[in-house]
C-alpha cells in the first residue's frame, strides 16, 4: 500500500515535470485540440477514416492517449492501405485502444493500474523513477485539457493485446497458424551471419525462416484481433481462387457477416488440380452449381479441431448435404474426396477456417427420390452390357436404369423381340444416348419388355424385363383326354375287331 502511494506520488511529479509542448484550448473538444497541435495529423486522419471523430466530439468525458505523427511513422501505419470496411474496423479497434472513458489525469495514475479501454481490452500503467508508461508507450506530455476530456501525448501507437491472427498492416496479409511468439519475432537483418550463412531479409528468430520482403513489411506484423472469414481467406495469400469463387457465387457478404461458420478452404493448388475455371460459370444455372459446391465447404457454427471426436463426424453442410469429417492418427480427412486438413483452426471474427488440399464435390442428388425401384439396372464393368440383363417384376412395379460412364454414351430403347435389332415405333426409351442415365419406367400389364442400347446394339447389348407372367398365352391342349367317353369307346371297338380277326385266322389254320 505504501509502495503504491509512493509510485502514485512519483507519477504525479514525473507527469507534472514533462515538457508541455502541446497547445490546448480547454473550450474545444478533443479532435479539435489534436488537430491544432501540429504533431497529431496522422491521429486526426486515422480518426476521420475510422469514423470516430464524431464519437470523440461527444460529451464524454474521454481520456485519449494520443500518439504523435512520428509514432505512426514508427509503427509503419499507412492509412491509404486501409481501404475496405474490414480493414477500417481493425483501424478503429486500434484507435479505440487509445481511448478511456472518463477523466483520468496525472493524479490518478499509479504503478500497476489496469484499465479497460474503449475497445474492451485492458492496458496497464508502469511508473518508474524516470518515466510513466501506458503499455509500451511513454507519456511525453500529460493533462492536456479539452472541453470533453483529457489528452495525454504518447510516443508509440498502442496495439491491442494478443489477439487471434498475425496481421501485416502494410501488405494486409496474415500468416495462417502463426502464434503470438512467431508473429512478434520478425526482424529485418542485413548481412547477418548465422550458421555460416550471411542473411539479408526478414528473419524470424523463432522459426529461423527468412522472407524476401521489405524492411517496412517485415516490421509491420502484429498480433491483432481476427477479421471475418472472407477477409481472412483473402489475407492468407493461398486462397485467391476461393475468394474469387465466393465473389462469382455472391457469397462474400454471407461469410463477412456476424453469423459464425466453419469453412474448409481449398488452397489455390486445390482449385488448380480440380480444373475449375471460373470463367465458365456464366449462367444463372452454372453459378447456382458453383454456389452449391462452395456451400458444401461451409458448416454452421464454429468447429475447432479440438471439438472433433476420433473417427467419423457427420455434419450438415450449408448446402444441405451431409459431410463426413474423419479424425485418425494420421490426420483429419474431409468428405468422400478424402481432402486432408493441412492447417487447422485459422481463427476469424465470425468462425474458423481449416485449410484443405482438395476441392470437395457435393454428392449427386438422388435422381430416384420418391420412386420405389423394384430393380435397378446398371452397366457391366466393360460398358458393353446391362446388369442384370434379365429382371422379373410384378405388374405395377417400376424398373430404374442408372449409370455414369464418361467413356461411352448409352441409352435404353425398346425392340420387338429377344435380341432383335428392330425398334418399336413409339416404344419406351430413355432418350438420346448419354454418358449419364437416370431413367425409370412403371410396367402396368403382363408382358416381356425387350430393349437394347442403340450405340451398341450390334454387340448384342440387350436386356429384358419379365412382368408378371411375361404376357405369354397358355398353349391349347388339342389331344383328347384318355378319360373321355369317345376315347374309351374307340378303344373297345378296336379291341373287339382285333379279337375277331385273331379267331378267324385260328379257324383257317
Amino acid at each position: 500500500m505504501r509502495k503504491s502511494i509512493v509510485y502514485t506520488f512519483v507519477a504525479c511529479l514525473l507527469i507534472a515535470a514533462m515538457p508541455y509542448s502541446v497547445a490546448a484550448d480547454a473550450s474545444e473538444d478533443i479532435p479539435t485540440n489534436a488537430a491544432a497541435t501540429g504533431v497529431h495529423d496522422s491521429l486526426v486522419a486515422a480518426l476521420t477514416q475510422a469514423n470516430l471523430v464524431a464519437t470523440l466530439q461527444g460529451d464524454g468525458p474521454f481520456t485519449v492517449f494520443a500518439p504523435t505523427d512520428q509514432a505512426f511513422i514508427d509503427a509503419g501505419i499507412d492509412l491509404s492501405t486501409f481501404d475496405t470496411p474490414e480493414e477500417n474496423e481493425t483501424l478503429a479497434d486500434i484507435l479505440l485502444y487509445h481511448v478511456l472513458s472518463g477523466n483520468v489525469n496525472s493524479s490518478q495514475v499509479a504503478d500497476g493500474l489496469s484499465v479497460v479501454m474503449a475497445n474492451g481490452d485492458k492496458v496497464s500503467f508502469t511508473v518508474t523513477n524516470d518515466s510513466v508508461m501506458i503499455g509500451d508507450a511513454t507519456v511525453t506530455t500529460a493533462d492536456v485539457e479539452a472541453s470533453n476530456g483529457i489528452i495525454h501525448v504518447i510516443d508509440k501507437v498502442l496495439m491491442p493485446p494478443p489477439g487471434d491472427i498475425c496481421y501485416n498492416v502494410i501488405s494486409h496479409t496474415i500468416i495462417p497458424g502463426a502464434t503470438n511468439l512467431i508473429c512478434n519475432s520478425h526482424m529485418f537483418v542485413e548481412n547477418y551471419t548465422m550458421g555460416g550463412q550471411t542473411i539479408t531479409g526478414c528473419y524470424n528468430t523463432v522459426t529461423h525462416q527468412v522472407s524476401n520482403i521489405s524492411a517496412a513489411e517485415c516490421g509491420a506484423y502484429m498480433w491483432t484481433p481476427a477479421v471475418n472469414i472472407a477477409m481472412t481467406a483473402q489475407a492468407t495469400t493461398i486462397h485467391t481462387a476461393l475468394v474469387a469463387a465466393l465473389g462469382v457465387a455472391d457469397l462474400v457478404t454471407t461469410l463477412s457477416g456476424d453469423t459464425d461458420y466453419t469453412v474448409f478452404a481449398p488452397s489455390d493448388d486445390a482449385f488448380a488440380a480440380a480444373g475449375i475455371d471460373l470463367d465458365t460459370f456464366d449462367t444463372d444455372e452454372e453459378i447456382a452449381v458453383l454456389a452449391d459446391i462452395l456451400l458444401y465447404h461451409v458448416v454452421a457454427g464454429t468447429t475447432l479441431s479440438t471439438d472433433l471426436a476420433a473417427g467419423a463426424n457427420i455434419v450438415t453442410a450449408a448446402n444441405g448435404d451431409e459431410l463426413t469429417i474423419t479424425v485418425s492418427d494420421t490426420g483429419v480427412a474431409v468428405g468422400a474426396d478424402g481432402a486432408t486438413v493441412t492447417l487447422a483452426d485459422v481463427p476469424a471474427s465470425n468462425g474458423v477456417i481449416h485449410v484443405i488440399d482438395k476441392v470437395l464435390t457435393p454428392p449427386a442428388d438422388d435422381p430416384f427420390a420418391g420412386i420405389d425401384c423394384a430393380a435397378t439396372i446398371g452397366l457391366t464393368t466393360d460398358g458393353y452390357g446391362f446388369t442384370p440383363s434379365s429382371v422379373s417384376i410384378d405388374v405395377g412395379q417400376t424398373v430404374c436404369w442408372s449409370w455414369t460412364d464418361s467413356a461411352m454414351a448409352h441409352n435404353v430403347k425398346e425392340v420387338d423381340g429377344f435380341q432383335s435389332s428392330t425398334y418399336v415405333d413409339g416404344g419406351v426409351t430413355s432418350g438420346a444416348p448419354a454418358t449419364t442415365i437416370a431413367f425409370h419406367h412403371t410396367f402396368t400389364e403382363n408382358q416381356t419388355f425387350y430393349y437394347a442400347c442403340e450405340p451398341h446394339i450390334s454387340m448384342k447389348m440387350h436386356g429384358e424385363i419379365i412382368v408378371g407372367d411375361g404376357g405369354v398365352e397358355p398353349a391349347s391342349d388339342t389331344k383328347e383326354s384318355e378319360d373321355a367317353p369317345g376315347f374309351i369307346a374307340s378303344t373297345m371297338v378296336v379291341a373287339i375287331l382285333g379279337a375277331v380277326l385273331f379267331m378267324g385266322r385260328r379257324r383257317s389254320l
